[in-house]
């Protein structure tokens, strides 16, 4: 597994989100008030993310040296629960 390298935390949100919500089938994500909204499939109103997310799909972000575990609507995620990644 290739852990992406972001520039910065909204960043690494961002792209987390969108991949998240490109495998889900979820549109066009934004961020309003700081939570984060998609359209479901087939959708016509947008859903809260962290509503659907479930709870094992946190991804490994690097922010340079440091990595982290970000779950789809941008929180921080306590560990990783399922996966074989290995940092190094």
């Amino acid at each position: 597994m290739t852990v992406p390298n972001f520039a910065d935390l909204g960043s690494a949100i961002r792209g987390v989100c969108n991949a998240w919500c490109e495998e889900q089938g979820y549109t066009d994500p934004f961020c309003r008030n700081g939570e984060w909204w998609a359209y479901p499939p087939n959708g016509v109103m947008p859903v809260q993310i962290k509503t659907v997310m479930g709870t094992n799909c946190q991804r490994p972000v690097r922010l340079g040296p440091l990595t982290l575990f970000l779950y789809p609507d941008g929180s921080v995620a306590p560990e990783l629960q399922h996966s074989s990644f290995e940092p190094y």
